[in-house]
């Protein structure tokens, strides 16, 4: 009776523990801390076959609201930030895109993808396993002199006597 009771137990703790799910995020820093964009995954149960998406818009203590994002597959996950001409933050996640702001916690999703995102700022994606957010590559400038010498016109030669 007592190698039974075991038995369920050990059985039962199996159960519980396989059944866990799986939650990890990364966030890009606006402005601090309390001014960011937090993207979540989670997966309910170790067996699903898909992430739940979120995504955190935070200007504290005016905004913080989560957005619903659409599901993604297991997999390599990945969401691309851009920030729009305007002050607007747009995410690509598949094809699914995605305009945020954080001035009235808003989210919307585009119908079709813009024609022109605007800056890239980084990625979220996954890595060994767990989601961080990586900047993108500062664009590289043109070297001071460069820009700052004057252009010369070069002067035609005088025409030669008669």
């Amino acid at each position: 009776m007592k190698l039974a009771t075991q038995f369920v137990l050990a059985a039962s703790c199996g159960l519980v523990l396989a059944g866990c799910g799986s939650t990890d995020s990364a966030s890009y820093q606006i402005n601090g801390a309390l001014h960011s964009l937090s993207m979540i995954r989670n997966k309910q149960f170790a067996w699903d076959k898909q992430w739940e998406i979120l995504l955190v818009s935070a200007r504290s203590p005016e905004c913080m609201r989560r957005h619903k994002l659409q599901p993604a597959p297991e997999g390599e996950f990945k969401a691309e930030l851009f920030r729009s001409l305007e002050g607007n933050f747009i995410l690509q996640q598949g094809n699914n895109w995605y305009v945020t702001e954080t001035q009235k916690c808003q989210l919307q999703q585009f119908k079709q993808a813009p024609r022109e995102p605007g800056d890239p700022i980084g990625t979220f994606s996954e890595k060994e396993g767990l989601l961080q957010f990586v900047a993108a590559p500062k664009p590289v400038a043109p070297p001071a002199a460069a820009v700052s010498a004057p252009a010369t016109a070069v002067e035609p030669a005088p025409a030669a006597p008669g």
